[in-house]
């Protein structure tokens, strides 16, 4: 059964990116980069795992009030007995000196013992329920880093799109430029210089172009290797990214922090908290508990003789157990857990203060992201219009050759603020989203 469960598993997980890597040609939304890594993450297993072991761990809390059988068996071989001395009198006027029992002894025993009352197993069943929230909330958490770090490495890749979609531009518009010009410099009408300086342009915008590629191809790899994938798989990203509807944002005037997974995974350590202060308390109180038992022994001078002869007995009884003084170790122990749970509820308003900073300061950060990129995309379509304009009269001879060279200057000073802008863009909207705790909503757009 274990070894059909294996190979299923097996199937499963290739199949997954068999057909994954079957879509290598078809560009990945980041939502499908999101569902990849969610499914073949390994931080995601150990999360699975992690849920596994506090249900483990709720049957451990529940055993301890389940019956306990326990069987001992043993043999003995008195190699020397112990001598008993008869004082003088007695039965003769000189003392007597006698050996007691037999040299070979068999014994086994069953007991069953059964706990009645004790608190403190009590209360440790009642934290097996937040134990299980705890292990789902930290699963919750983990497919949330898996989505932001998803979302961090495809923005790059996309920004290294746009970088590579803007260079390939330009070396369009130069090699067309380029080849007007040859034709012009080979009718004598501009002057080599001239030609030159367009060439060098033309090489430098080449040499970019093959930067901007070599760091695409690295933030591949790195988008790869956040998701789960094998280095050796071909992917590519979906560049039809409706950016102007990311910027359309519902801002919220407050944050309900209940809704943020840091928030409701230290509310659930302090209510784990609370109880173990209680378990604490509860080992100053009795307990109770029963047992039966039921054994048989046998004994001889002779070995054989010590496992024929069988006399068995049994006994039931009752056991309380009441604390009277432990050195102040139970003291010092609930103590220790009384300020650990001090610590904790600090530790959650800390958390609550840092969290609204942190929204308060995302949503104006983001504001700001919002507005240069505006700008910055404006300012892009302006002087693009202008290059083109430039280049036009250039190529008419309206215009010299420097009023071209400051347009382009003008041109990639304002790609390179536009680029910027949408990295940072991009960037702070993340930590907007996640700091609002909605991630996994805001991913469901693209």
């Amino acid at each position: 059964m274990k070894k059909t469960s294996f190979w299923i598993y097996v199937i499963l997980q290739v199949s997954t990116i068999t057909t994954f890597g079957q879509q290598a040609n078809t560009p990945l939304s980041l939502k499908s980069c999101v569902d990849f890594a969610l499914k073949n993450h390994l931080s995601n297993t150990i999360a699975n795992n992690e849920i596994l072991a506090a249900k483990e761990k709720e049957k451990e809390a529940l055993s301890g009030y389940l019956p306990q059988v326990n069987v001992n068996v043993g043999f003995d071989d008195n190699l020397k007995r112990q001598v008993s001395v008869i004082p003088a009198g007695a039965f003769s006027p000189n003392e007597i000196r006698v050996q007691f029992g037999n040299q070979y002894n068999t014994n086994a025993t069953a007991q069953l013992d059964q706990v009645i009352y004790d608190k403190s197993m009590l209360l440790g069943l009642k934290a097996a329920e937040p134990n299980n929230q705890l292990a789902a909330l930290r699963k919750e958490q983990t497919q949330d880093n898996l989505i932001y770090n998803t979302a961090n490495a495809y923005f790059q890749v996309l920004v290294y799109v746009e970088q590579e979609k803007i260079t390939l531009e330009n070396e369009k518009k130069y090699r067309e430029l380029l080849d007007i010009l040859k034709l012009r410099l080979d009718k004598g009408v501009i002057k080599k210089t001239e030609y030159d300086r367009t060439k060098s342009t033309l090489n430098n915008i080449l040499s970019q172009k093959s930067i901007i590629q070599a760091n695409k191809a690295v933030a591949l790899n790195r988008l790869k290797n956040v998701i789960g994938m094998s280095l050796g798989e071909d992917i590519s990203v979906l560049e039809s990214i409706n950016y102007e509807g990311l910027t359309q944002i519902e801002r919220e005037n407050s944050l309900d922090v209940n809704g943020i997974l840091d928030y409701k995974i230290q509310s659930n350590n302090i209510l784990l908290q609370e109880l173990d202060v209680k378990r604490k308390q509860a080992a100053f109180m009795p307990t109770v508990s029963m047992y039966g038992r039921y054994g048989v022994m046998s004994f001889g001078n002779d070995f054989g003789k010590s496992f024929t002869n069988w006399i068995d007995f049994s006994s039931i009884g009752l056991k309380v157990n009441v604390p009277i003084f432990s050195g102040y170790r139970k003291n010092s122990q609930l103590k220790q857990s009384e300020i650990s749970l001090l610590n904790a509820r600090t530790n959650l308003k800390l958390s609550t203060e840092n969290m609204n900073l942190a929204f308060q300061n995302s949503a104006s950060l983001l504001l700001k992201a919002q507005t240069d990129l505006k700008i910055n995309k404006e300012n892009l379509t302006f002087a693009k219009e202008v290059f083109e304009s430039s280049s036009v009269e250039y190529q008419k001879g309206v215009s010299m050759l420097s009023d071209l060279l400051n347009a382009d200057y003008s041109y990639k000073e304002a790609q390179s603020n536009y680029v910027n802008s949408l990295i940072n863009f991009l960037g702070t909207r993340l930590e907007y989203e996640k700091s609002k705790g909605n991630l996994k909503n805001y991913i469901n757009q693209f």
